[in-house]
């Protein structure tokens, strides 16, 4: 590791931790509690290099992933993981996610061709993972097993 790369990644330690303190004051506890874990998830997932990644939560936590703490650990993810400064882009409603956020360069928050080209290839990995869904289900109960 070289030394700019040392200090960025120092730089980013120091923003994450900024912005952990103002969270902190900002959001109740419990929230807090669940975008620290679904960070820690996040952070070793595909998602960490530019895949995606769907999150396990149980139902009292999904109630709590209102729309604005879903901004907010895409915020966080892109202090984690980003050397750039990164924004929150709403792209809308696809067949497979309702108020899809994405966190894009800043310089291509306004370029609606790309937001379109992230929005497809977005929705066709969640197509594919639901057809992959159905077909280990079918599998299973092929195999005399409940999926």
């Amino acid at each position: 590791m070289d030394r700019d790369e040392g200090h960025d990644r120092s730089e980013r330690a120091e923003r994450l931790t900024r912005y952990l303190n103002e969270l902190q004051e900002r959001i109740d506890p419990r929230s807090l509690e669940l975008l620290m874990r679904l960070l820690r998830e996040l952070s070793t997932s595909p998602a960490v290099r530019g895949g995606t990644y769907e999150l396990g939560m149980g139902p009292e936590e999904k109630e709590l992933f209102t729309p604005a703490l879903q901004a907010e650990l895409l915020v966080l993810f892109g202090l984690l993981t980003s050397q750039d400064e990164r924004v929150v882009v709403d792209l809308g409603d696809s067949p497979h996610a309702k108020g899809m956020k994405v966190l894009v360069p800043q310089e291509r928050a306004g370029d609606p061709d790309f937001l379109h080209r992230h929005k497809q290839r977005v929705a066709a990995e969640a197509e594919q993972r639901e057809r992959d869904r159905r077909e280990v289900e079918g599998i299973a109960r092929a195999s005399g097993m409940e999926p």
